[in-house]
């Protein structure tokens, strides 16, 4: 599988899908797949929409480099390899969606302290160590 086409339409046949129901896990209409398997959208600007849908990393779907999922990129972190930066970004997100309401709650807090004291450099550099910290995927 050397395009982007190739790995969208292999993927979605594997998974037993059809070009309408990878559109609407998409949110696009069945013409736009229809479109990137034919490769004359070779760049669409769903790519992490749909590397979510068809469950692969959007690195992989992309460039067919790298680990097919975002799970076994994550799991490299463990093995002194390096993730790519979107597989961090789609684990970042799942976080995001879990804890949600705390992260409302808790920015809604920091932004008020801020406006309260934006020359508190203090401030703004332990909030900082603070997602740094939360963000850190555990030690495998």
């Amino acid at each position: 599988m050397n395009t982007i086409a190739e790995r969208v339409k292999a993927v979605r046949q594997e998974l037993g899908w059809s070009q309408v129901q990878l559109a609407e896990e998409v949110g696009v209409s069945q013409s736009s797949i229809g479109n990137i398997e034919s490769g004359v959208r070779q760049r669409p600007r769903e790519l992490v929409s749909l590397a979510k849908a068809l469950r692969v990393s959007p690195e992989w779907l992309e460039t067919g480099k790298g680990p097919r999922t975002e799970r076994a990129a994550l799991s490299l972190v463990g093995a002194n390899a390096e993730p790519s930066v979107r597989a961090l970004v789609e684990y970042l997100a799942e976080i995001a969606a879990k804890q949600r309401p705390t992260l409302r709650k808790n920015l809604g807090n920091l932004l008020v302290d801020l406006v309260d004291h934006p020359e508190d450099t203090a401030l703004i550099e332990q909030t900082i160590a603070d997602i740094e910290r939360f963000f850190t995927p555990p030690a495998a």
